[in-house]
């Protein structure tokens, strides 16, 4: 080191400096030239040690010298580049004694983005590092801007598929999903029931108490229907009053059953219904259908066999639940 060292400043933790270095005299003038510039600095003895403090805690800006025991410089410099897309970028400096072009050519081939040599001259080690400052600082700038972003490309692909009312998956997330959901019955034969849920007198509601009140209808149904479906079944917003739950892995009988259920907890809401409404509290009428390997008609056909139960099971009395190809809905209990 050719000159005098200033004062300390107060410690710049926006940049966070790591010495790898074996020979005591040059890792303390090191230390002490960073840290009266005022960066924060840690220290390691030899490359293996530099490599472990780093995984541990990833440096902005490395300065290694070229050889040292354990991992010498290039090795530690190669396995920085190796992890590089693990985090953020690190700025490698190599601090040594050799100033010929072959070994500055190494360094850059390694990975290095600068080269002191030694003895290293202290306004020269604070230009080199107000650069990695730049080009760190340059770099989490980029980072941060990339994740905001990727943040708000997933928030507008998520509310794309979002119900803004009910807050659950629309019909753009339904037909996405019925895609995937065809190729696995055709390829592992897994069954699948649909299950159509309707308001029962929606309308006689929104006209007696408003459109607002029924909004809020809609919200208390849909939160409840979903948070009474098994943790694997998919739940949609299908248009207007109209709800669809795909169960997989449920025959017939057992997404009735469960759906029942489902019934049953909506009842329990007792939201008051509309006076000129044949039920006294807000109820859902349920359609059934299932989708197998057997199938014919495909997903089209899948969704209006269920359409046709919803039917059935308005027409016989409402509040209840009606499996596709059978006249006889399931009782109605509770």
């Amino acid at each position: 080191m050719t000159q005098s060292i200033p004062n300390a400043t107060t410690p710049r933790e926006e940049l966070k400096v790591l010495i790898a270095e074996d020979d005591h005299n040059s890792r303390e003038g090191l230390e002490t030239a960073i840290r009266s510039l005022g960066y924060v600095c840690a220290v390691a003895h030899d490359g293996l040690q530099a490599w472990e403090m780093h995984q541990a805690e990833r440096a902005d800006v490395v300065l290694a010298d070229w050889k040292m025991p354990r991992l010498d410089g290039i090795g530690l410099c190669r396995r920085i580049r190796s992890s590089g897309s693990d985090g953020p970028y690190t700025h490698f400096i190599f601090v040594t004694g050799n100033s010929d072009k072959a070994h500055f050519l190494d360094a850059m081939h390694a990975g290095a983005d600068d080269y002191i040599t030694k003895p290293f001259d202290l306004d020269e080690l604070e230009v080199r590092l107000e650069v990695a400052r730049r080009v760190v600082t340059m770099q989490r700038r980029g980072d941060a801007k990339h994740s905001a972003l990727r943040r708000k490309s997933d928030g507008n692909f998520r509310a794309a598929r979002t119900d803004p009312l009910t807050a659950v998956p629309n019909r753009l997330e339904l037909t996405e999903d019925l895609e995937l959901l065809a190729s696995h019955v055709d390829r592992y034969g897994h069954p699948y029931s649909a299950a159509l849920c309707d308001i029962d007198s929606f309308k006689a509601y929104n006209d007696h108490f408003g459109h607002l009140a029924g909004d809020e209808v809609l919200r208390q149904v849909a939160h409840t229907v979903r948070t009474s479906l098994r943790q694997g079944d998919r739940f949609y917003r299908y248009g207007g009053e109209e709800f669809l739950a795909i169960l997989p892995e449920q025959s017939l009988a057992e997404a009735a059953l469960g759906m029942d259920r489902v019934r049953r907890q909506v009842e329990k809401l007792g939201l008051v219904q509309a006076p000129q409404a044949s039920l006294r509290v807000v109820t859902v009428s349920v359609g059934i259908s299932e989708l197998n390997k057997d199938s014919t008609g495909g997903i089209e056909d899948w969704l209006r066999r269920a359409d046709t139960a919803l039917y059935m099971a308005k027409s016989l009395g409402r509040n209840r639940v009606a499996v596709e190809g059978d006249v006889r809905p399931l009782p109605r209990v509770g």
